[in-house]
């Protein structure tokens, strides 16, 4: 009995071990590029233009129709009371266009100020352009951009956000806007920047 109970724990070893798979000791290589250097939701593999500019939309190949397609930027820069000084904190905000006109050498830019109804219409008229000047002064003096791509203009309260006198519509229409003009391959490029002639202490 003892004989036939080894020879049939022989059997059934001999079995098992006939089904050891040997496995390669090389890993499995990644044929395709899954990364996405970009960040632009298509993995490097599929993408055909692997230099798209930031913020462009993109199709299935990532690739825009232009290089940059309609991007808008808010850049919130607040300035004291019956003030143009641009405080250093907002100074990120204003490098982005200025890192944009250096990407792209073609284009140039039209600072617009614009306020509230708040005042005389002589007076924020200077204040508009005041307040446009200073961020031209940034770009030009921060950033190195070449001042003869820059212009400015004050508008005052000619071309008003907002009607109305309230708090809210007063600070919404006390801005000043970036025009981008240059390439075709620049689409409606506009940089807001809102201003608030009243700060809570």
């Amino acid at each position: 009995m003892k004989i036939i109970s080894l020879f049939a724990a022989a059997i059934l070893a001999s079995g098992c071990s006939s089904n050891i798979i040997e496995m390669t000791p090389d890993p499995t290589v990644q044929v395709y590029d899954l990364s996405d250097l970009e960040g632009d939701g298509i993995i490097s593999a599929r993408d055909k233009c692997p230099a798209t500019a930031l913020g462009a939309e993109i199709n299935n190949d990532g690739c825009s129709t232009d290089n940059l397609e309609k991007v808008r930027i808010k850049l919130l820069v607040n300035f004291d009371n019956d003030s143009a000084f641009v405080d250093g904190r907002y100074y990120a905000e204003i490098k982005a266009l200025a890192d944009l006109m250096k990407e792209y050498s073609s284009i140039t830019v039209m600072i617009e100020g614009h306020t509230s109804i708040v005042g005389t219409e002589q007076y924020n008229k200077q204040l508009s352009l005041k307040r446009a000047d200073a961020v031209k002064q940034i770009l030009v003096n921060q950033y190195a951009v070449d001042e003869n791509r820059i212009d400015t203009v004050g508008f005052g309260f000619e071309q008003l956000l907002f009607e109305g006198n309230d708090e809210y519509v007063n600070a919404q229409n006390r801005r000043i806007v970036a025009e981008v003009d240059g390439a075709a391959d620049i689409v409606d490029m506009k940089w807001t920047i809102y201003t608030v002639d009243h700060r809570e202490q």
